[in-house]
């Protein structure tokens, strides 16, 4: 069973698997929460990308952008962050279980939102931002890789897999969820066109583990 766990608790613990990366760590915190708390973890970077969003392209006005492609831009920074996460965790747990995990979709949910809210956080409040976003290219990158590595452990961790079955389920649920997500941003391209918005307002966010 797991115990409902709150943003504020879930910081140190993002903290400590981020500064302390093992399975073990990881392992330490997967029954924290569940679902709801991954998705509301999450949720809450989703806000930090759409604010990011929004005030790029409140600046993007000096530039001739729009109003409604800087607030529809900040809507889909939400959506595509979550619906991005979702997806791949819950393909981490589909494709894991398929090769024998026993981990919980709790567990899973759980173990990869605390390392992939910060990073989408901190990318989203910096890639937002032209200017920023190139100068802070080194540290998305950086995080990027690290991210690789995080995912790993939450993997291995929350579907108790070993090194290659767990390097195998990272690899298809990022595939995976790379499908769903060009398929998602066909979509809402759609819609912006319909809606006479003729530049997309920002890239599907998908995760890097």
């Amino acid at each position: 069973m797991t115990r409902g766990a709150s943003v504020q608790e879930m910081i140190p613990q993002s903290i400590a698997v981020m500064t302390k990366p093992s399975v073990a760590t990881f392992e330490q915190y997967e029954r924290r929460g569940g679902q709801r708390e991954a998705l509301t973890y999450v949720g809450a970077a989703a806000a930090i990308a759409a604010v990011a969003a929004l005030i790029g392209g409140l600046i993007s006005l000096a530039f001739g952008g729009s109003i409604i492609t800087a607030i529809v831009g900040a809507i889909f920074a939400a959506i595509a962050t979550v619906v991005s996460f979702f997806v791949y965790a819950w393909l981490v747990f589909t494709v894991g279980k398929a090769q024998g995990g026993t981990g919980t979709q709790d567990e899973v949910f759980y173990s990869l939102s605390l390392f992939q809210a910060p990073i989408q956080a901190i990318n989203g409040a910096v890639g937002a931002i032209p200017i920023l976003g190139c100068l802070a290219v080194p540290l998305t990158f950086a995080l990027g890789i690290y991210g690789i590595f995080l995912g790993y452990l939450a993997v291995r961790s929350s579907m108790n897999l070993d090194q290659n079955k767990a390097i195998i389920t990272m690899v298809v649920a990022f595939l995976g969820t790379l499908v769903i997500s060009a398929i998602f941003g066909a979509i809402m391209l759609f819609i912006l066109t319909a809606l006479g918005v003729s530049t997309m307002p920002a890239d599907m966010s998908i995760p890097t583990s």
